[in-house]
């Protein structure tokens, strides 16, 4: 119900080109009652915030489903992730691109309905960024690596901040974005000149 409550409020939006004034309001125009509303969500705020996050999962559930997930590196499930991501949200994008004009939405500050996305994105895609640590994907660093995390969200925000305002045919410039960000996320992660020269320097000075 969930999921039929979220399609019909996305229609309810792009019908009227406004958000619905009331619970009331749009549990009439979705032809149901009211209380059936509340067995799911608090508030229309609240069914707001389940949708990014329901595509989110459904996206992540996507790859982890498919046949070459766990021959992947942590690079490449990142990028299949986003990738897919976008793929999920193209079929919403007048919804989207409604709710960007409605909020103006501006990085790094975003909308209080991304923020069950935040979480959801946190819980999916720590296991890969513990796993990109495992296998040395990535650099461990002291006080930095738990940082990580938040890194590829905010990466996650730009690439949605750039695929809301991508006029490319088929989005190709979001893909390459996708690419580029998520490339150049992994190699600031991963072991650089910058951890050779430090490690050396801790070495002149423990022996000097």
């Amino acid at each position: 119900m969930k999921a039929e409550l979220i399609n019909k409020y996305i229609q309810y939006v792009l019908d009227h080109n406004q958000s619905p004034k009331s619970v009331y309001l749009f549990a009439k125009a979705a032809d149901i009652e009211e209380k059936e509303f509340y067995k799911h969500f608090s508030s229309l705020q609240m069914l707001e915030a389940a949708i990014y996050k329901q595509w989110f999962t459904d996206a992540f559930s996507e790859c982890t489903q498919s046949e070459p997930w766990q021959s992947y590196t942590t690079r490449e499930k990142a990028l299949a992730v986003f990738y897919t991501f976008i793929e999920h949200a193209k079929n919403h994008r007048s919804f989207a691109v409604y709710l960007k004009k409605r909020d103006l939405i501006k990085l790094p500050k975003w909308p209080t309905y991304l923020n069950e996305l935040r979480n959801e994105f946190k819980v999916l895609m720590i296991p890969i960024v513990n796993e990109a640590l495992d296998t040395k994907e990535v650099e461990a660093r002291r006080f930095i690596d738990g940082k990580y995390i938040d890194a590829l969200w905010g990466n996650f925000l730009f690439v949605l901040h750039f695929w809301l305002n991508d006029e490319s045919p088929g989005f190709e410039k979001t893909d390459e974005a996708i690419e580029r960000s998520i490339n150049l996320a992994f190699d600031l992660m991963g072991k650089s000149p910058l951890d050779a020269a430090l490690n050396f320097g801790k070495f002149l000075f423990q022996n000097r």
